[in-house]
């Protein structure tokens, strides 16, 4: 089964073109939700929890690689094992006794591992954010 819609994942997010991804709600059933909706993913055993921009959550049988993958390269950054964030949902970078930490619009905070915060500070840079 695909999950995707559009032919390209690859390509950027132009208005033209808007990868989607195709979700099981309990009470809508199966529809597609815009990936720019998507504010981040966590792994559980498996299966992958989806944070949508309108507060709501659904947790899809899929493994995170699965949906890694398939997300566009210049929105979506992997940064933990558990986890991948859409960048512009990202409010700031905190460097805490835990290691690096992102802070989200919906309040999450998703600890960076030791070994990709090289390249998610690379990526974050033009944001403004790092302190």
């Amino acid at each position: 089964m695909s999950i995707l819609l559009n032919a390209d994942p690859r390509r950027s997010t132009t208005p033209e073109y808007m990868p989607s991804l195709r979700v099981n709600d309990t009470k809508a059933g199966w529809h597609s939700k815009p990936v720019n909706e998507l504010i981040m993913i966590k792994g559980e055993r498996g299966y992958s929890w989806l944070y949508w921009s309108d507060g709501s959550k659904q947790i899809m049988a899929y493994t995170i690689k699965h949906y890694a993958d398939r997300l566009p390269e210049n929105d979506f950054l992997r940064v933990h094992q558990n986890h991948v964030v859409n960048q512009k949902f990202v409010r700031k970078t905190l460097l805490t006794h835990r290691g690096p930490v992102l802070r989200m619009a919906c309040g999450a905070e998703i600890i960076v591992s030791r070994r990709r915060w090289t390249m998610v500070k690379k990526a974050l840079q033009h944001l403004s954010i790092i302190d």
